[in-house]
């Protein structure tokens, strides 16, 4: 999954949880009431209540149809300190209520929010191979992931686009930032390597 769809798919996740956390503190508001314990009703869960599903909705609206204009520049980013505001200002309010459990659960899905945020922070992973005796490193989800000798049947580097044919038919193209000059030498290293390790492949997937 792309960065870009993950991070819609986390403000989506997160419109949902506020669309139910809403009608939640709408239904205690309706509680509080009707409940013996409470002299009137608690009117900050109604407010609450009404701005979770608006606020839930509109995420979702965005998320869904607006994917393009989130994405550009730190939209996204100030979109996710407006859920933490308002996840935290929640986990506020039924502290006062003296409803512990669900200011913990406001608590958790902010500090998610706040783990997501920062992992949207880090800087993208530049689209680089790293090949050695040991194997060739190919990015994969903002890390370096190693495929050994023993995978590799074949590889090619054309026009900046390398690509690594492996056992049971599998295929690894990257798009390279910057394209080695020589990138013959770097197929004849790969070919040698291959060729050291075939006995191990052949016996991988004989087995």
């Amino acid at each position: 999954m792309s960065s870009g769809r993950r991070m819609t798919s986390l403000h989506l996740m997160l419109a949902f949880t506020l669309f139910g956390l809403g009608a939640g503190c709408i239904v205690l508001y309706w509680f509080t009431s009707i409940s013996p314990n409470f002299k009137t009703a608690f009117q900050p869960f109604l407010i609450f209540g009404i701005c979770s599903i608006v606020f839930g909705l509109g995420i979702a609206a965005v998320s869904m149809f607006y994917k393009n204009w989130l994405m550009r520049g730190k939209r996204s980013i100030l979109l996710r300190i407006a859920e933490l505001g308002m996840l935290l200002t929640g986990s506020l309010l039924f502290r006062y209520a003296h409803q512990n459990k669900a200011s913990i659960i406001f608590a958790v899905v902010a500090a998610i929010i706040l783990l997501a945020m920062l992992w949207e922070l880090r800087p993208p992973l530049i689209p680089k191979a790293v090949i050695s005796q040991e194997g060739i490193l190919v990015p994969r989800a903002q890390v370096l992931r190693k495929v050994p000798w023993e995978e590799i049947e074949q590889v090619l580097l054309r026009h900046g686009i390398l690509s690594i044919e492996c056992s049971g038919n599998k295929l690894i193209q990257l798009t390279l930032q910057d394209s080695p000059p020589d990138f013959a030498a770097i197929e004849r290293f790969a070919k040698d390597c291959i060729q050291k390790h075939e006995k191990a492949r052949v016996a991988k997937v004989d087995w």
